[in-house]
């Protein structure tokens, strides 16, 4: 278990109006949503119950089949497995919780139809990879810091500067805790670029980057797993003796 703070959670620009941070476990997943004034997500359904509490502001959520629910800070709704839905934020925007059960696979690799639907209408995929670009560039290490938070792997950022950016950035694709496009925008690269990244770690590492990896694995997976060397005692000292220059052992 680890203490975690939205404050620390990546965030995510879906497009103009539309942000997002995500946190997930096994089984549970929470994002926080923003949202400008009146704006609002498309209609759509999922298999995950999903349940819904505003923080700040006023949404309006829109069941075709049970009509309106308006919904203010404090209120909370629980939407059932696979009932279509919209939401419309108020005119002063909204900041809403939304927890899923089972976890939105859809949200992690970012193959959400209705979010690629809302980024479509307020630009090209273009423009808005290189906004993205231009403020992951900034500090694209803490941004890859939170997506390996965000699914689980904890490192101090601290550690994660003493490595390459590339080394870094590959590790977190090779985990899965980021898709190509994210890691596109936080390289800032167009898909050309992408493509040779690719085939050059297809071909294998050089030896310093696999030192590298070699010993980012041990800080994340297993920190403190060496031990002090065992002080030789001394009735073990006794049974060695020299002779020729080299330790031998009487019995053999």
């Amino acid at each position: 278990m680890e203490k975690r703070s939205w404050d620390l959670i990546r965030k995510e620009k879906l497009s103009e109006d539309i942000s997002r941070q995500m946190l997930w476990g096994k089984n549970l997943m929470a994002v926080r949503i923003e949202l400008a004034p009146n704006s609002g997500v498309p209609i759509h359904e999922h298999e995950s119950e999903q349940f819904t509490t505003v923080q700040t502001g006023q949404v309006t959520l829109h069941f075709p089949e049970h009509g309106d629910f308006i919904l203010g800070p404090g209120e909370m709704l629980i939407i059932p497995s696979m009932v279509p839905h919209s939401a419309l934020a108020g005119p002063e925007g909204c900041q809403v919780i939304d927890m899923f059960s089972p976890i939105r696979q859809d949200f992690i690799d970012g193959s959400t139809s209705y979010f690629k639907n809302s980024q479509e209408e307020s630009g090209s995929e273009q423009v808005e990879l290189d906004k993205a670009a231009k403020t992951s560039r900034e500090d694209p290490f803490s941004e890859l810091h939170s997506f390996l938070a965000g699914a689980g792997i904890r490192v101090p950022i601290e550690k994660l500067r003493e490595y390459p950016l590339d080394t870094i950035a590959r590790y977190t694709y090779e985990k899965e805790c980021i898709t190509m496009g994210q890691l596109r925008q936080i390289l800032g690269f167009d898909k050309k670029q992408a493509k040779d990244m690719l085939r050059i770690w297809k071909h294998g590492d050089d030896h310093s980057e696999s030192s590298y990896k070699r010993n980012l694995e041990r800080v994340v997976i297993v920190p403190n797993v060496y031990e002090a060397p065992r002080p030789v005692t001394e009735s073990e000292s006794e049974t060695v003796k020299e002779t020729d220059g080299r330790k031998e052992d009487p019995k053999d």
